[in-house]
């Protein structure tokens, strides 16, 4: 059975959650009736990613075989997570009260007890409760004989100190708990407590209470780390506070990532279930690192697995995780993740913001997708309510763009008129300064103020509360008209392809004009960045009822990153430095509101194509409303 614990103990030092699970059982199965060390690392394997049920049942057989306050402590966080509040509350009294009670123990149950008194929004009873947790622990240095007891205390309660501290200065008992602090300094001038000074400082800061700068809980890490270089939980502190400036300092860094890859391979070699705790958070902050720098994308997403094999229950690196994947455009592997994160906890918020990145109301996959991610956060739901649920998605989503356009309408014209103002001013002060250096960069000022104008009023006029006008366009000369107007501005060569025979389109033309130029006019500056080429081609598709128009604009430009694909068409996305981005969204409202449809095909290096189906049928254009019915505010 020893042997058998030993190997789940190895495994999950591997990150092999399901092999260390099935190692425990096995063990817990051979195990004598008074044993309760299988039974407590199952409980302990459950509790770290967020299974309640068996947490639950785990924890209650190690209060059972083994009663005393560790296993009290372990029962009620079981009962905590599974939000049997009443239950929790017991055990964590039970484990005050205990006799055998250590300092640690006290302060788990007490940080217990004020997570319960949180959870049922008892917030005096929260802040009392944590506020005691701090002193049981900080009372621990007082009590203990020489300074190797203390410095061993204040490295292996580190992470203890660091949730009660948070918790107090979410409390606003941070000044309390501050001036605690400094008197058991002046009792015990021999007490390392430089770390938990800074950590309490830092947890103070994160709650608005500002009482140290971030360089001056620096400079105290860096002299603990300097009185004490062995000690891994000072070095590792002392870097989470120099990624925090990585943005302003790049040398903070690089010196925080190569200190995190030497505790990194010195933990990976040690190879413990007590190191594993600090590999993982080694490896979340390498990740939070590289992340800085998309050259480093892949470094980020290989650390973020290596700690999610070692914490698989750390919903917010999953979300992360997630997102990475989904920038290099792979969606399934995405979105498992997004389900792993939703499974540990179903009241994350970015994993449902992440879930929601992945819910396209146009994908035929929608179903199985809402489906997925309902199942993942309330095993049963997706099977209930995943055939009506993708309705309530769609029309959310119409809503929210509804909103968000009336907002955009609502202001547009005046933003607008001061784009105007702007071009006029710049065109007079153009002609003043006559000739030179000063006139030309005022010359290309007022030929991008211009064109962004024309661009955003083209927008507002797709938004008009007006229906659009009605009529029979002939696609050939539409098509003509509109290459001929892109190469008038272009620097690029454009081909055009034009079958002999295309039907006729009803719908407005102007506003087909706009869309099609705007798509061509995207193609020509993307193919203008590596000096490619642009192809446009119209011909007819057959349809099983009445033939479409198929337009095409490629181009051979740098592509588009597959994870923003599904971007391109939203307001104000764009990836050129003056763009505006609202040249693709006017297209894609234009080509909709014409029951047509737009197909994206990108790849990196090589160039993008826009595929536009434009159907002949259409029998009930003639009743389409305006393309966004809002009103015209102020007569604007």
């Amino acid at each position: 059975m020893t042997t058998l614990v030993e190997l789940g103990d190895r495994y999950w030092a591997l990150g092999l959650p399901a092999a260390a699970r099935s190692a425990f059982a096995r063990a817990h199965a051979d195990a004598a009736p008074a044993d309760a060390v299988p039974a407590r690392r199952l409980a302990e394997l459950a509790l770290a990613i967020g299974d309640a049920v068996a947490a639950r049942r785990h924890a209650a057989e190690v209060a059972r075989r083994e009663p005393g306050p560790a296993a009290r402590v372990l029962l009620g966080q079981a009962q905590l997570l599974a939000g049997e509040t009443a239950a929790a509350r017991m055990s964590f009294a039970a484990a005050v009260d205990a006799a055998l009670a250590s300092r640690p123990h006290r302060a788990r149950a007490r940080l217990g007890l004020s997570a319960a008194s949180a959870f049922d929004g008892d917030v005096a009873g929260a802040a009392a409760n944590a506020m005691a947790a701090f002193e049981d622990l900080t009372g621990g240095l007082a009590e203990a004989t020489d300074l190797t007891e203390r410095v061993a205390l204040c490295d292996r309660e580190v992470t203890l100190f660091e949730e009660i501290a948070a918790r107090v200065a979410a409390a606003g008992r941070g000044a309390e708990a501050a001036a605690h602090l400094d008197a058991l300094k002046a009792r015990c001038p021999d007490a390392p407590t430089a770390l938990w000074s800074a950590l309490l400082g830092a947890a103070r800061g994160a709650h608005g209470e500002r009482v140290l700068s971030d360089v001056d809980l620096e400079v105290a890490l860096a002299a603990e780390a300097a009185a004490r270089p062995a000690s891994r939980v000072v070095r590792l502190r002392l870097v989470e506070r120099q990624l925090r400036r990585r943005y302003q300092d790049p040398a903070a860094r690089a010196a925080a990532v190569a200190e995190l890859q030497g505790l990194a391979s010195q933990l990976e070699v040690e190879a413990s279930p007590e190191a594993n705790v600090e590999l993982a958070r080694v490896w979340f902050l390498l990740a939070a690192a590289y992340e800085d720098d998309k050259r480093d994308a892949a470094a980020a997403e290989a650390a973020y697995r290596k700690g999610l094999r070692l914490r698989p229950g750390h919903a917010e690196a999953a979300c992360r995780l997630a997102l990475l994947i989904l920038d290099r455009g792979d969606t399934e592997a995405a979105l498992a993740e997004i389900e792993r994160a939703l499974r540990i906890d179903a009241g994350h918020g970015l994993a449902w913001r992440n879930a929601a990145r992945m819910l396209d109301a146009s994908s035929p996959a929608l179903a199985e997708v809402v489906e997925r991610l309902l199942d993942a956060a309330l095993p049963g739901a997706g099977a209930a309510a995943g055939h009506v649920a993708p309705r309530l998605v769609t029309a959310t989503a119409e809503v929210a763009r509804g909103d968000v356009l009336a907002g955009v309408y609502a202001h547009g014209h005046r933003v607008k008129n001061l784009l105007g103002i702007i071009g006029s001013r710049t065109r007079s002060a153009r002609k003043l300064a006559g000739d030179g250096e000063l006139a030309d960069r005022l010359r290309d000022l007022e030929r991008e103020v211009t064109s962004l104008y024309e661009e955003w009023a083209q927008y507002l006029r797709s938004m008009q509360a007006t229906g659009p006008t009605i009529e029979v366009v002939t696609v050939a000369p539409l098509v003509h008209e509109v290459v001929a107007a892109a190469t008038a501005r272009a620097q690029v060569a454009i081909e055009l392809h034009v079958a002999s025979t295309l039907p006729d389109l009803r719908g407005d033309r102007m506003l087909l004009r706009e869309a099609l130029l705007n798509l061509v006019h995207n193609a020509a500056d993307a193919a203008d960045r590596t000096g490619g080429k642009v192809t446009v081609t119209a011909r007819q598709l057959a349809t099983p009822s009445a033939p479409a128009v198929e337009i095409v604009v490629a181009d051979t430009g740098p592509g588009i990153p597959r994870g923003e694909l599904g971007r391109i068409f939203v307001p104000g996305y764009t990836t050129k430095e003056t763009g505006s981005g609202v040249g693709l969204t006017i297209a894609e409202r234009v080509i909709t509101a014409h029951h047509g449809r737009i197909l994206v095909d990108s790849e990196e290096g090589r160039g993008t194509v826009m595929t536009v189906i434009l159907p002949t049928d259409l029998g009930g254009f003639a009743s389409l409303g305006a393309l966004a019915p809002m009103r015209d505010p102020g007569g604007l």
